[in-house]
This record gives structure tokens, sequence and C-alpha cells, in this order.
């Protein structure tokens, strides 16, 4: 459980670190094995392609990773994502729901913080996504304004939700490695959050961005965390990241969650029980189940005429 200080601060200041929540041996260090998997395969398939000479399989994770951003040049943010665009997805488009995932999503220590907030029925949110950010000064410089590998422009995580959704989201910013300072940690604008939502327009990578010019961002505060800790934001808490000028990779995942009785705020992708206290029966418990429902999620996206024609996606 959080304690009244961290609550309070929560309360006041729009976030909290709450420092070893997760066993990183335990739910971690899987995620980077499946990481390293998924990378294996799409470095054959670059190399395949001609668009790489070597897939560096003797490299570790953060630095093949590194050496793929450099000499291709792109992002690859869709391959690794848990999550998909509500709009131009096809049968073909990439995304990662692992066992792995699943299990952090699922757990206990992280879900007791969250109930501190949100209450005793908890859903996991589908506006979620994985960050892989190269250090700065091994990639190109034309790479470096793009906020899916540069620094995150100030943003509202309440921007992403549709007009008119109403979701008491909550964000589990959680590090899968370290994040310092100098590897691009998280800043935020504290105690401005009961404010509301400020205007946003769209930035250079077709995110949201904050544009309401009555902002001053004077009073930001960097927030490093290690890992296993775990950052809690609220919806409108402003918040962004600095440029990775470290040699390591940033890893980290942006996990919601929201009240079981309220909209995801983006209600075409799949949500689910994780916790319920009235009627743990409703939880789901099968990565296998989840990984399905995204599956059927892109095929319906891919297929219907139903399908959004606006996004509110927002990678950041």
């Amino acid at each position: 459980m959080l304690t009244k200080d961290q609550k309070r601060h929560y309360e006041e200041s729009g976030y909290v670190r709450v420092e070893r929540v997760i066993d990183p041996g335990r739910y971690l260090d899987p995620i980077i094995r499946e990481y390293e998997v998924l990378l294996d395969r799409l470095a054959k398939q670059l190399r395949a392609e001609g668009k790489i000479e070597s897939d560096h399989a003797g490299l570790g994770f953060r630095k093949r990773m590194t050496k793929l951003y450099a000499e291709t040049g792109q992002t690859f943010a869709q391959y690794f994502n848990m999550s998909l665009p509500t709009v131009g997805t096809t049968e073909g488009t990439p995304f990662w729901t692992g066992p792995a995932i699943f299990e952090l999503i699922r757990n206990p220590a992280l879900l007791d913080l969250l109930e501190d907030i949100i209450g005793p029925e908890i859903a996991s949110n589908p506006i979620q996504h994985v960050r892989i950010k190269p250090p700065e000064r091994f990639i190109p410089e034309s790479m470096k304004a793009n906020g899916l590998v540069g620094a995150t422009p100030w943003h509202q995580d309440a921007s992403v939700v549709p007009p008119g959704a109403e979701t008491e989201m909550v964000t589990a910013w959680i590090p899968i490695n370290d994040a310092p300072v100098q590897s691009g940690c998280l800043q935020f604008l504290p105690n401005v959050h009961r404010t509301g939502l400020f205007h946003h327009g769209f930035g250079p990578v077709d995110g949201l961005e904050i544009h309401d010019t009555s902002v001053s961002f004077d009073d930001a505060v960097a927030v490093p965390a290690r890992r296993g800790d775990v950052l809690l934001i609220h919806r409108t808490c402003p918040h962004s990241s600095l440029p990775n000028r470290s040699d390591q990779v940033r890893f980290s995942l942006d996990l919601r969650f929201h009240p079981a009785h309220q909209s995801s705020g983006r209600e075409v992708l799949p949500s689910f029980i994780a916790r319920s206290r009235l009627d743990p029966g409703r939880e789901l418990r099968d990565a296998d189940a989840w990984n399905q429902m995204w599956m059927d999620a892109r095929h319906w996206l891919a297929t219907s005429p139903d399908a959004p024609s606006e996004s509110y996606e927002w990678i950041h």
C-alpha cells in the first residue's frame, strides 16, 4: 500500500515515485528475455532484406538495439509495442503481448498501490506502450527530434482519451533498466494537475503535446528511477522525458489502469479485469487469452467498416 506521505504526494503533486515495488529478477528479467527474442527476429529479418550488413548477434540487447537504430534510421516502435494504433492497422501490424508483460500487469504489489488510488476493482487499460530509447549520440541527427527515440515533449496522458470519455486512468511508468537523469528520466510539472486538461496540438511525430502558452515549465522536477521502482502519474499531470545522453538504452513500460466500472477511453482495444475484490473470478489470469484478445482486435480494426477513422493515439 501507499504510505500516507506517498498518497499525499500523489494527490498534491500529481505523481509519486514508489521505490522497490517490482522484483526485477522475477518480473523484469523475463521481459528482457522476451524482447531479446523479438530483437533477434527483427535483426535477422533486416539482414535478409539487405537493410543491415550484420545482425550483430554477439551483442547484448541494448547495444544490439542501438546498432539497428543507428544503421537503419528507423524506430521500430510498433514492432515492440504492446498496443495497436486505432487507425491504419492491418492484419500484419506487429505488436507484442507476451506472458512476461501480462504477469507484470497483474503484479500484486503494483495492484496494491493502484488500489489505494483507483479502488478495489481495477481494469488494465489498453492505452499502454513500451519505450526503447537509444543513446542520442549513437543515432542520426534526423532521429533526435522524434519523441519515440529522443526527448518526449510535454503532455498529459488524458490528452489521448476521446472527448466525453469519463475515465480516471492512472499511468504506472516502470523502468526495465535504471533511468537516471542522463538516461532520459521523466520530469514533471507538479501541483497543476487539478487545473485539468490543457490545450494540446500535434507535434513532430503526430503525437499530442501541450500547446497552451499560459503553461510555464520553469518549475519542472526531474525524477530518476531505478529498476523495480514505479512512478504513478495522474492523468492530467504534465510530464515529459529528458534526452538520453548516456551510453545505454532507456527501456521502460507505460502501463495504464482505470476503475473497472468506467470506460477505458479506447473501447475498440481490449481491457480486462486485473483485480476484483468483489468477484475474483472476473479477473483474467490467462496470458494466452489476453494475447488472443489483441489478435481479435487487430483483425477487427483491419477489416471492419466500423473501425475508427480518427486516431487519438499518442506515442511517447
